[in-house]
């Protein structure tokens, strides 16, 4: 049997991924900041305290720039919703904690930006159309082993779940216009609740047959 040695990084290959990280965390405080049109090269080397050239080196347009910042924010935003030995949160706490700690966050503003901005770039969307499925599976998958819905149906979690994540981000492009703090809390509230009658935790639903 081959075994498979990883290869420790080169002192290049890590300053390389460190420029990188740098260059999309500037490219987060951006797009949360500014949003995706005021976005540019300029603005992201201002705040990342680089060259130009440094940006273009790793990324020669604004949409590979962008899209790498994507895959970096997304591989960040899975929510754990437990261990095997131990039980997930419950429905309400989860929801309120995604609200805090992932999609009210720079992270999760910059996302919003730019899954609005795929709707009419179609470069954009082009390089990261796979990517945002393959996250969007993975992450449905994760929920749907740790909670059920009252159906005790895969898809009916799937679909309750996806219901959530559109209604948090959407409570994004509305929170500008909201009356109050207040009462975007009382939606928020109001929204958690009614998802909890729906949606439980629940593992004992998905128990897979093991041969």
């Amino acid at each position: 049997m081959t075994e498979t040695i990883q290869k420790k990084p080169s002192v290049q290959d890590q300053r390389s991924r460190d420029m990188q990280a740098k260059i999309c965390n500037a490219t987060v405080t951006c797009l949360d900041q500014m949003g995706y049109a005021e976005t540019t090269f300029a603005k992201v080397q201002a705040k990342a305290g680089i060259s130009r050239g440094a940006i273009t080196h790793h990324f020669p347009t604004k949409q590979a720039l962008v899209a790498a910042t994507a895959l970096q924010l997304l591989s960040k935003a899975q929510i754990p919703p437990g261990s095997q030995d131990r039980a997930p949160q419950p429905v309400y706490d989860l929801i309120m904690s995604a609200w805090a700690n992932i999609v009210n966050s720079a992270g999760g503003r910059a996302i919003v930006e730019i899954l609005v901005a795929c709707r009419t770039d179609a470069e954009l969307f082009g390089l990261l159309e796979q990517s945002l499925r393959d996250w969007d599976k993975s992450n449905l998958s994760l929920i749907s082993a740790r909670y059920a819905s009252i159906s005790g149906d895969r898809d009916d979690t799937a679909l309750l779940w996806s219901i959530t994540r559109n209604f948090l981000r959407g409570l994004l492009l509305h929170e500008k216009f909201v009356s109050s703090p207040e009462y975007l809390t009382q939606m928020m509230d109001r929204f958690a609740r009614m998802m909890e009658s729906q949606l439980q935790p629940g593992p004992e639903h998905y128990v897979e047959e093991v041969e």
